[in-house]
């Protein structure tokens, strides 16, 4: 009889903490299927300094707590009141 585990459940069992892992940093597509907006409007969310990117060498990676901060509103829109 052979068994079988979920993704989830092994990702859960990996990270010892009981919480899924996931990754520190996307790159652009992800970030964007992530946000649900397209490559474009993340690339105007970057040049608008509204999203915290870090570049390696040329790749361009968006750490997954500026993805948070922005979809919690906790980042600057540039906009005075």
């Amino acid at each position: 009889m052979e068994t079988t585990t979920s993704a989830a459940a092994e990702t859960t069992a990996a990270s010892g903490l009981g919480q899924p892992r996931f990754k520190l940093m996307y790159r652009k597509s992800e970030a964007a299927e992530m946000l649900s907006v397209s490559v474009r409007t993340l690339e105007n969310l970057i040049a608008g300094k509204q999203l915290i990117v870090r570049r390696v060498g040329k790749r361009v990676l968006i750490p997954y707590q500026s993805l948070v901060q922005f979809c919690r509103g906790d980042h600057s829109t540039g906009k005075v009141n």
